[in-house]
C-alpha cells in the first residue's frame, strides 16, 4: 500500500491543510468521539498522519500520537511536533507497544490499503490496538456507491510559494482508483514539475461496516453529515 510521498512532503501543507476545512471538521470528529464516550485528555492515536495536518486540533483536547507509512511525512510531522510520539508503520500489519481510547483515520487514508482483505487486516489491527470501549472513526475516501470521476484544481500563491494543481480522479478498475497528480511549484523564479500516480481502494459501504464489524468493533454511529468529508464510520470495542 505504499506511496512515494517524498517530493510531495515538501510542500504537502501548503497545498492541502486548510485551516477552513480542517478546523471545523476536527471540532465535528471531536464531537463524534466525545458523544460516543471519549473522554478529555484521553489517547488518541491519529492513522495515516502524514505530516500531521490534523494534530494541532486535537491536542488541547487529547494526549495526541501518530502513525503513518511515509518516513518523508514523518520526518515533517516530527519537526513540527518534537514532544509527541509518531510511529512507523503500516495500517494493514501495524503493532506499536501502546494502547489508544481512540483512533481517527481522516482525508479518507484509509484507501490507500487498496484491497477489502487488507481493509479487514486494518480493521483487525485497530481493534487490538484499542483498550475497552475504544472508538475508532474511519473516513472512507469514497465509496462504491458515491464515488464520481473528475478532475481536481487548486492553486497555493504565496510571497515565496506558487503551486498549480490538476489531479485526475479516474476509475482504473471495478475497486481501485488513480490518482494522478500534475504538480508546478514555483520557488522564487525556479519552476519544477511533479507527476505521479497512486492507486487507491474504493470499498462499498457494506465493506466498511463489515470490516468493523468482523474485527470486534460494534458499529456506534454512521455519521452522513457535511462536517466531515465524506462522512464517518464509528465503531466501539464493546466489554460486557
Amino acid at each position: 500500500m505504499y506511496s512515494d510521498f517524498e517530493t510531495i512532503a515538501s510542500y504537502y501543507d501548503d497545498l492541502y491543510v486548510k485551516d477552513e476545512e480542517y478546523a471545523p471538521e476536527a471540532a465535528k470528529v471531536k464531537e463524534l468521539l466525545s458523544k460516543h464516550g471519549v473522554a478529555p485528555q484521553s489517547d488518541l492515536l491519529i492513522l495515516a498522519c502524514g505530516t500531521g495536518g490534523h494534530i494541532p486540533y486535537f491536542t488541547a483536547e487529547y494526549q495526541v500520537s501518530g502513525l503513518d507509512l511515509s518516513e518523508d511525512m514523518l520526518a515533517v510531522a516530527e519537526k513540527k511536533f518534537p514532544s509527541l510520539t509518531f510511529y512507523r508503520g503500516n495500517l494493514i500489519d501495524f503493532d506499536v507497544k501502546a494502547k489508544f481510547d481512540a483512533m481517527i483515520c481522516l482525508y479518507g487514508s484509509i484507501g490507500f490499503v487498496k484491497t477489502v482483505a487488507n481493509l479487514r487486516a486494518a480493521m483487525k489491527r485497530v481493534t487490538a490496538q484499542l483498550r475497552p470501549n475504544g472508538v475508532a472513526l474511519i473516513t472512507p475516501w469514497s465509496t462504491k456507491e458515491e464515488f464520481q470521476e473528475c478532475l481536481v484544481v487548486d492553486a497555493v500563491d504565496e510571497p515565496d510559494l506558487k503551486i498549480s494543481r490538476m489531479e485526475q480522479v479516474r476509475l482504473k478498475e471495478p475497486d481501485i482508483v488513480e490518482v494522478t497528480f500534475h504538480h508546478l511549484i514555483g520557488k522564487g523564479t525556479d519552476v519544477t514539475y511533479h507527476h505521479q500516480s497512486v492507486e487507491i481502494g474504493l470499498f462499498s459501504r457494506r465493506d466498511y461496516l463489515s470490516a468493523m464489524a468482523e474485527a470486534g468493533l460494534t458499529i456506534v454511529e454512521e455519521y452522513t453529515g457535511k462536517g466531515v468529508r465524506g462522512g464517518a464510520y464509528l465503531g466501539k470495542r464493546m466489554v460486557d
